[in-house]
């Protein structure tokens, strides 16, 4: 056998016996990775706080994700609590143990229904304070830790939307009619949603109260520090143009307006940037970028705050509603 032989049968001899083992293993040992959601604000009675662990296995993900044990730490795994701290001397002012609930079930979906495991407190919280959340796993030791700034009310450079009872609504379309604001500290992202209540009556006199809701774009303040003016705009013939949209014709039916609850939210910048990183993509890169504000694990621990104002319509837009034949079909009346 010549030289070139013995080399590539040497070859041929390490290829076989290295070669025994095919198997691609996909999963890496078992990590315990934690998520955790939760948004708070001064307003909410009570704070909820979703703490789940990621999972992965042999199988089908979604078959998985149906099991509870896949997604919730067994009670008693997990302890966490709200730390409440002066911002004005850097100490911890109070501490509140969260306990955990399934009274709220979760809607059918990819995820273990309906039963959901959430942690809570209902403490009363001080929007001037900072807010940590520490979350240990008793039984591997790791800790998770977020913060965040509550949001301060808005407040509004108009007197003709705070002072009056009733919404502004123009039926000019030259001139809208605008609800104008300055920014709070901290916040980043604002949006309004005018949600508007009506009551129908049945031929056996039932009275339903419904409602839908005018959702404006989210608008965004390009500072931190608070003071920046913003504002919105619309025409009485934006809401016109909705209740026709989301009101149906039904025979025997009567409506009457009720009321409208003008409701504010603003987030933190964190907020701001998990909406943006949210959106489905749009470009041929499908990736989304991951975002997350938590140390030790995943997720979102930040600020909202929600501010309701409770108006009237109008006369004149009740007797457009009621007079104007294209509106007939709908059936509303004067109370």
């Amino acid at each position: 056998m010549n030289s070139r032989r013995i080399i590539v049968a040497i070859a041929l001899t390490i290829l076989l016996c290295t070669s025994c083992d095919n198997t691609i293993k996909i999963l890496a040992p078992y990590k315990d990775i934690t998520i955790v959601y939760g948004l708070i604000d001064q307003n909410d009675p009570v704070h909820y706080f979703r703490i789940n662990k990621g999972f992965e296995g042999n199988g089908n993900a979604y078959t998985m994700a149906q099991q509870y044990d896949s997604i919730y730490y067994p009670v008693g795994n997990i302890t966490a609590v709200l730390e409440d701290s002066s911002t004005t001397t850097n100490s911890i002012v109070n501490v509140y143990l969260l306990d955990t609930t399934t009274s709220i079930p979760l809607g059918a979906g990819i995820f273990s229904y309906p039963k959901q495991l959430l942690y809570y407190t209902n403490a009363t919280l001080n929007p001037n304070d900072y807010y940590n959340i520490v979350i240990t796993n008793t039984k591997t030791g790791k800790k998770i830790t977020g913060s965040t700034y509550l949001l301060p009310d808005m407040t509004f450079s108009n007197n003709d939307f705070v002072g009056s009872p009733t919404l502004p609504l123009s039926f000019n379309n030259t001139y809208p009619s605008m609800i104008q604001w300055n920014t709070s500290s901290n916040a980043r992202i604002y949006q309004m949603t005018v949600r508007f209540y009506y009551d129908e009556v049945n031929s056996s006199n039932n009275v339903t109260l419904k409602s839908f809701d005018w959702v404006f774009p989210a608008v965004t303040s390009p500072t931190l520090s608070g003071n920046y003016p913003l504002s919105y705009s619309y025409y009485a013939s934006g809401l016109l143009s909705l209740i026709v949209y989301y009101v149906p014709y039904e025979q025997g039916i009567t409506r009457y307006v009720d009321s409208l609850h003008v409701i504010f939210t603003s987030g933190t910048d964190d907020l701001n940037t998990y909406v943006l990183l949210s959106q489905p993509p749009s470009g041929i890169n499908q990736d989304v970028p991951n975002f997350s504000d938590v140390k030790n694990a995943v997720g979102l621990f930040t600020a909202r705050h929600i501010q309701t104002f409770y108006k009237q319509l109008a006369p004149a837009f009740i007797d457009t509603l009621v007079g104007e034949s294209k509106y007939s079909n709908l059936n509303f009346q004067q109370r």
